[in-house]
């Protein structure tokens, strides 16, 4: 299957409503408490991540606003400094971020 701008930016938005899902209406404390969550969480982190490094690499499009080089270096840091993740970093991820990368990544696939 060949693979398009199309593609990612959907696999990202789908990775965002899984983890919304996955935390539903827990707290800091009860997300922090539950390993699973936090685990299904950084899974989707890092594919959200990959899927922008691949994004990219498709298209010379300017996407506005969204930091990908971040978000790219983000997941690095899940990948492989799993152990010395801070799991308010996540949680801050999580709900202050990925809400607005929703929202700048459905703006895209109108445009």
């Amino acid at each position: 299957m060949m693979k398009d701008i199309g593609y990612y930016e959907h696999e990202m938005l789908n990775a965002i409503d899984k983890i919304g899902k996955y935390v539903g209406d827990m707290n800091l404390w009860e997300f922090c408490d539950d390993g699973k969550t936090f685990d299904a969480c950084c899974m989707q982190l890092q594919h959200i991540g990959e899927c922008g490094t691949k994004l990219l690499s498709l298209t010379s499009k300017n996407y506005k606003n969204i930091p990908f080089a971040d978000m790219s270096g983000f997941r690095n840091r899940i990948s492989h400094d799993y152990a010395g993740i801070d799991e308010e970093i996540i949680w801050s991820t999580i709900k202050y971020s990925l809400p607005d990368l929703k929202k700048l990544l459905k703006g895209e696939r109108k445009s």
